[in-house]
C-alpha cells in the first residue's frame, strides 16, 4: 500500500541576459514548495523526491526580457501525510522572497540547524 509523503524544496531563480549571461546585480528569487509524492515506505519517497521536485526546474523569459532558470537548490524536509487518498506530485505550499545565497544560507542555518 502507498502512503502519502510531503516534500519541502526550495528552488533558486537566477536571471541571465538574452546572450545567457549572468546578470550579478539582480538578486536571485526563492521560492518554497511542498509537493506530494505517493510511496511505499520513506526509503522510496527520499529515494523519489529529488526526481519529483526537478520535474519543477523552468527556463522562460521573464517581463522584463531577461532569461529566468529555476532550479532546485535543496531539498530541506520529508514528512509522511496521514490521508493516502490525495493525488499524487500536487504542490501544496509556495512562498517566493529575494535574497542572496548568503542570506538563504543562513535562514537555513536557523531554521534547519544541522545537529552533529
Amino acid at each position: 500500500m502507498k502512503n502519502m509523503y510531503a516534500v519541502k524544496c526550495l528552488y533558486q531563480s537566477k536571471f541571465y541576459s538574452m546572450d545567457n549571461k549572468l546578470l550579478d546585480e539582480v538578486i536571485p528569487s526563492w521560492e518554497e514548495r511542498i509537493i506530494l509524492i505517493k510511496a511505499s515506505s520513506m526509503e522510496e519517497a527520499d529515494l523519489r523526491c529529488e526526481t519529483v521536485a526537478k520535474e519543477y526546474e523552468s527556463e522562460y523569459i521573464n517581463v522584463h526580457n531577461q532569461i529566468t532558470k529555476v532550479r532546485l537548490y535543496s531539498i530541506i524536509d520529508i514528512f509522511a501525510i496521514f490521508d493516502t487518498n490525495a493525488r499524487t506530485n500536487i504542490e501544496v505550499y509556495s512562498k517566493m522572497f529575494d535574497a542572496t545565497e548568503e542570506e538563504v544560507e543562513k535562514m537555513l542555518d536557523v531554521e534547519y540547524p544541522i545537529e552533529d
